[in-house]
């Protein structure tokens, strides 16, 4: 068995190399960067990732910067919940202490919905002539909760809602209209049904949207067809929004779609306004789920995301998934920042004066 000597400005560890283990598999297996390391043997030679560190060798590991290592394996407290049925990370307390809360049913639901009533309070006092609000509804996990949270928030304050339910030739269209108005029903929530010709017809698409599609996935066969379907769908709900006069439109959005969003602005060097909401053709879009993890989402509605799973296909984007999976490790390793991210409000609250002791010069 091999050894790799890692050194921090903190502390040095000999970490233990597993029979035919490479080096790359041994850091990950400790949960550590192998980009933030320098590598070399004991004769100051190269040591590449893929190396094997052969029985009463070493490898030498020299952090390139300082950080506070902790970080990568905090302590982690849990808070249990009596019959679970799910569990997310998140950030506690002012220390912003990274924990693992579980949720029964009736504690996710009222987790989210908590979440769901700051936005939508907030922004009907901004706009207290925002009348009846849109939702872009789905049959999916997202689409449930959206649909549940707006029912018992109806309920709760009076406000009017109406659902737009629509298909685009991505899913299976009879099963997906029917879960969606089943949602729409089961909450009391009013609804317009757009099949896929009808939603085609309504946004002057000739032949329907396959044409498109097949185009699409032949001009970009490593690009996802869904982001286009979903493109159509934004399109369509803010073509029905003002053609009846709304001027917002609920989304069901939720805390890895912004972050994974985010990171892809990032990388086309255009940000746009964050979420919960932002303008586009002047109409607001609503993100209110906007700080809940799929992983809760899903679990509150086991049956019908697993419907929604099965309806899918195989990813082909690279771009896509990389984001996507960026965004589940920061929200699972790195919760204050994930939530930082979503929630511009945390850095707006910080304190920008410069204080006196630091100003050097008038």
């Amino acid at each position: 068995m091999g050894t790799i000597r890692m050194h921090t400005t903190a502390f040095d560890a000999d970490l233990d190399v597993r029979d035919g283990e490479t080096v790359l598999e041994a850091l990950r297996r400790y949960n550590l960067p192998a980009m933030g390391f320098l590598l070399f043997d004991q004769e100051g030679g190269f040591v590449s990732l893929t190396d094997q560190v052969a029985g009463g060798a070493r490898v030498e590991a020299h952090s390139l910067r300082n950080p506070d290592f902790t970080a990568l394996n905090p302590a982690l407290q849990l808070v249990r919940s009596a019959d679970p049925v799910a569990e997310i990370f998140a950030a506690d307390g002012a220390d912003q202490r990274p924990t693992l809360l579980q949720f029964n049913r009736a504690e996710g639901i009222d987790y989210i919905y908590a979440s769901f009533k700051t936005v939508l309070d907030a922004y009907r006092q901004a706009n207290p002539d925002a009348g009846e609000l849109q939702v872009a509804l789905s049959g999916g996990g997202d689409g449930r909760i959206v649909g549940e949270c707006a029912g018992r928030y109806q309920d709760e304050t009076g406000a009017a809602f109406a659902a737009v339910i629509t298909a685009n030739g991505f899913e299976d269209e009879t099963a997906h209209l029917e879960s969606a108005v089943a949602i729409a029903e089961r909450f009391g929530l009013p609804y317009e049904v757009f099949d896929e010709a009808a939603s085609a017809a309504f946004l002057k698409i000739d032949n329907g949207f396959g044409p498109l599609l097949a185009d699409y996935r032949n001009a970009f066969p490593t690009d996802e067809a869904e982001v286009m379907a979903t493109y159509w769908v934004q399109q369509l709900d803010l073509a029905v929004a003002k053609k009846h006069g709304r001027k917002a439109i609920l989304f069901g959005y939720n805390q890895e779609d912004v972050i994974a969003e985010k990171l892809y602005q990032a990388l086309v060097g255009t940000l746009l306004p964050p979420y919960p909401v932002r303008s586009a053709r002047g109409v607001d879009l609503i993100a209110p789920l906007y700080k809940a993890p799929k992983k809760l989402i899903d679990a509150l509605d086991l049956d019908n995301s697993m419907k929604n799973y099965d309806r899918r296909v195989a990813s082909v984007s690279y771009l896509r998934s990389s984001c996507y999976f960026a965004a589940y490790n920061l929200i699972e390793r790195f919760p204050a920042l994930a939530l930082a991210m979503v929630d511009p409000a945390m850095l707006g609250a910080a304190n920008t004066e410069i204080p006196d002791w630091l100003r050097t010069c008038d």
